[in-house]
């Protein structure tokens, strides 16, 4: 991704932005080092000016804080830092579906495969492949490229192979290396596996 979240405003801000940024503050900071009476400046946001958070424990308060404002990108990652046990998060996957649910629910596509992967492997939640193959359509009708390639493999798998072709091609449009490598698979393989008369 060419840009990055920032917790302090919620904001999504170009990486160009936020260099740009960092290297006025380290310009400004070399320029003051050697007046006493000027204190070092911050890192801080390009569009609000907060300063970032300083510990783990104040960078999962804003982003509780931003969760309280309904804020998905929030929520998606408070579920991945309980999953993974980041920012000094006990890892907890009950948890982490609670807050990729109530994402989900926002409008995020990123977390439905999040959430699809658990109903696949059954972390935190009974095994439902009915349920994870619901999770990857919704996330691919939002657009999420990951959900459109694992709804291709499913498809393909399950010997539909045209739909789990064209799905691919889809998300292979879209960007996805993953679904570009099955294609080139398919095609390369001289037959061996079905599904290349559907690849134009």
């Amino acid at each position: 991704s060419n840009s990055g979240y920032w917790v302090c405003c919620g904001q999504r801000i170009c990486m160009g932005c936020a260099g740009e940024n960092e290297a006025l503050i380290k310009k400004q900071n070399e320029k003051n080092a050697n007046k006493k009476d000027k204190k070092p400046i911050v890192r801080t946001c390009p569009f609000c000016r907060e300063s970032t958070s300083s510990s783990d424990r104040e960078h999962v308060r804003r982003l509780e804080a931003r969760a309280l404002k309904n804020d998905h990108v929030a929520l998606n990652i408070l579920g991945g830092s309980c999953a993974r046990g980041y920012y000094g998060l006990p890892t907890d996957d009950l948890k982490a579906l609670d807050y990729w649910i109530r994402a989900a629910k926002l409008g995020s596509l990123e977390v439905c495969t999040s959430i699809g992967s658990y109903y696949c492997g059954g972390l935190g939640v009974s095994k439902d492949t009915e349920r994870e193959a619901l999770f990857n359509i919704v996330g691919a009708l939002r657009g999420c490229v990951i959900a459109r390639h694992k709804i291709g493999v499913s498809e393909y798998e399950s010997g539909n192979h045209e739909v789990g072709i064209r799905h691919w091609m889809i998300a292979a449009e879209a960007g996805s290396q993953p679904s570009i490598d099955r294609l080139k698979k398919i095609y390369n393989s001289d037959g061996k596996m079905p599904g290349k008369e559907f690849i134009s």
